[in-house]
């Protein structure tokens, strides 16, 4: 099955949700400096994709859909969540 540009956008927009997941691990369970470290890099590293699939998007004129909106909220949401916990 060949990948088509709709599919690579597509899961560009979906992996937020595993550096979310990575960083809430790092930040939760692990619970050490070194860790909370790692939680931070995780989670602006989870901002990566999703804006290089905007940046698609609005190089090709494409609407982001329902997708790109869950994708940048779920990570706005839970960077706050992460500053609450962390502040």
């Amino acid at each position: 099955m060949a990948l088509t540009r709709e599919t690579v956008v597509r899961n560009l927009w979906a992996s937020s949700a595993l550096f979310v997941t990575a960083a809430f691990i790092a930040f939760v369970v692990v619970r050490s400096d070194a860790a909370v470290r790692v939680g931070w890099t995780l989670y602006f590293m989870g901002w990566l994709p999703p804006l290089t699939a905007l940046a698609i998007c609005v190089v090709r004129k494409d609407r982001p859909g329902a997708g790109g909106a869950v994708a940048l909220a779920v990570l706005a949401v839970f960077g706050f969540l992460f500053w609450l916990n962390h502040a």
